[in-house]
């Protein structure tokens, strides 16, 4: 690969550099070697040199060498890990829980750069928009960093400005990781397991909505009609008339942060309200809404007076459909019933099983961790513990796990482990049962029957109303001759390749025998030139075919195959 078709492609090719060489200084300098870009970084001997000094030095674990790299290379990699550590199914579970702690701690911008941005998005300077607004932020993340507010109404409010430059700088790193992404798979055999390329377009389509601020908004307001009702959970309202793309403008909420929470004292009765308030929101998101918050760690959830839970920071969603719920409450019901077979037909519903594991090879795998937790009380048994070890079985066999699943495992975990922090005795697997209940009444309800019924009927009603003019150009076709079946075989594609290799080592072999044959009739005959009394012509024939032969037998012995 030419340096110039790279810059071409990344548009910044100090940036790649920038990024070999803090990939090199943490000890992933085989990495570069690997992707074949040391030939065309500035400063070779350099990285050769840092190359030997980590095969000489003592390491830290590859997974926190790994989240320094990426919290070295900023905000795009830092999100980049963050979403990698939901999935499990690409990556060791080690690294996914050391990725799991990175955390937007970066330094706050100018205020200069807050009151552009503010003035291009809104049209003014925050002193004329406001009534009042502190040039001090209160936090700064990888994106934008958050600033409080005051609008002319009254309303106390929190300003989140964009960093500038920040969707330049994306596109940037994403164009530099589709290039890395493409030289996995060329260079890197074992990449093509996990089809690196589609991992960055997923990302980024994740990080160009999380740029966008409005989506953000949008995410915020269906929350918050979603609790509009709700005692125990508070979501911040939107201010649309101060929101834009780059600037989003959101109700205060104030409170005690959840990380600081946690290292106080307050009565255990407290603490044990906020684990069951927290765990039901998020259960409720999951299970009854179909959205849900998939970063609810403790930066971002709030305890107002009264142990309400408030959520910020809606960047990252999850969702759910329909079906998927109804294939979730299948699955948890025949877990509970331990009833195996029907695990696998759900997991087989999901697409899970792949051609080279069937839903018989993972029979008793899955048997094995029913009943190991089967005779467990419920409070013994931890939903961290139990998901890590299915994650590990279903890599292991090389099963799928369904896409929308990786961010669904991900937030069960981290509630489940933030209500034990706050409640040592608390079980998220118990406080699931009632939403499965109630999912389980749903699916029942007459009104949900009628509905389906009502679907079905109209899709039947569509292929009826299709089937004779179908079924006329068929027997049509039929009679001109003109029907075409075509077929598409599976799994056949290694069958040809055996039988290439076996017709052609047999038309090797009569070659073979054919010049033995002869080369024997002309020794026999003892005609045409002679060296030492036999005829040149079968000389060359016998060590032709002698060599032809080799070359067989040693093609045989690598096959492995005698």
């Amino acid at each position: 690969m030419r340096l110039r078709k790279i810059g071409q492609k990344i548009r910044d090719i100090r940036r790649l550099n920038q990024i070999l060489r803090i990939l090199t200084k943490h000890g992933f300098g085989f990495v570069v070697q690997q992707l074949h870009l040391d030939e065309y970084i500035i400063g070779r001997s350099l990285i050769k040199t840092r190359l030997f000094r980590r095969f000489t030095e003592p390491q830290e674990s590859r997974a926190v060498r790994l989240r320094k790299v990426l919290e070295e290379l900023g905000p795009t990699f830092i999100k980049f890990g963050q979403v990698l550590s939901v999935r499990p199914d690409l990556i060791p579970l080690d690294i996914c829980y050391e990725l799991s702690k990175l955390q937007d701690n970066v330094p706050p911008f100018a205020y200069e750069d807050v009151k552009k941005q503010i003035k291009e998005s809104l049209g003014s300077d925050p002193g004329k928009i406001f009534a009042s607004f502190e040039p001090i932020p209160v936090a700064a993340a990888s994106l934008g960093q958050a600033h409080r507010a005051e609008l002319k109404t009254g309303e106390k409010v929190v300003v989140k400005v964009q960093r500038p430059d920040i969707r330049k700088i994306v596109e940037t790193d994403v164009d530099i990781l589709y290039t890395l992404a493409q030289l996995a798979s060329r260079y890197m055999s074992d990449s093509k397991i996990f089809n690196p390329i589609s991992i960055v377009d997923e990302f980024a389509k994740i990080i160009t909505k999380e740029i966008d601020f409005i989506y953000e908004a949008h995410n915020i307001d269906k929350f918050r009609k979603n609790f509009k009702h709700s005692k125990t959970v508070y979501i911040p309202e939107v201010f649309w008339d101060y929101t834009r793309p780059k600037v989003v403008t959101i109700e205060e909420v104030v409170g005690i942060r959840l990380n600081d929470y946690l290292n106080q004292p307050h009565p255990p009765e407290d603490k044990k309200a906020v684990a069951v308030n927290g765990a039901n929101a998020v259960l409720q998101q999951m299970f009854i809404d179909g959205f849900f918050h998939a970063d609810p760690h403790p930066g971002n959830i709030f305890i107002l007076p009264n142990n309400v839970v408030a959520f910020v920071d809606f960047g990252i969603v999850g969702r759910l459909d329909e079906d998927t719920r109804d294939a979730i409450v299948r699955l948890l019901v025949a877990i509970s019933t331990k009833n195996i077979r029907s695990i696998l037909k759900v997991l087989e519903a999901l697409g899970t099983f792949s051609e080279e594991t069937s839903a018989h090879d993972f029979k008793q795998p899955i048997s094995d961790i029913v009943e190991q937790y089967y005779d467990i009380p419920l409070k013994q048994v931890e939903i961290s513990t139990i998901l890590s070890q299915t994650i590990e079985l279903m890599t292991r066999y090389k099963l799928k796990i369904p896409p929308q699943f990786h961010v669904l495992i991900k937030t069960l975990a981290t509630i489940d482990g933030v209500a034990r922090q706050l409640d040592p005795e608390f079980n998220t697997i118990a406080h699931t049962r009632p939403f499965v209940e109630k999912l389980i009444l749903e699916k029942h309800d007459p009104k949900r029957i009628l509905k389906d019924v009502a679907l079905y009927s109209s899709e039947l009603l569509d292929i009826l109303k299709a089937l004779p003019n179908d079924s006329y150009e068929i027997i049509k076709k039929i009679k001109k001759g003109t029907l075409k079946i075509e077929f598409q075989h599976q799994g056949l594609s290694k069958f040809i390749s055996e039988m290439d290799k076996s017709s052609n080592r047999i038309s090797f072999s009569l070659v073979i025998s054919a010049l033995i044959i002869g080369s024997s009739l002309i020794i026999m005959a003892n005609r045409g030139p002679l060296i030492y009394g036999f005829p040149v012509l079968g000389i060359l024939g016998f060590v032709f075919a002698g060599l032809l032969g080799l070359g067989l037998a040693i093609g045989v012995l690598k096959s492995g195959r005698l």
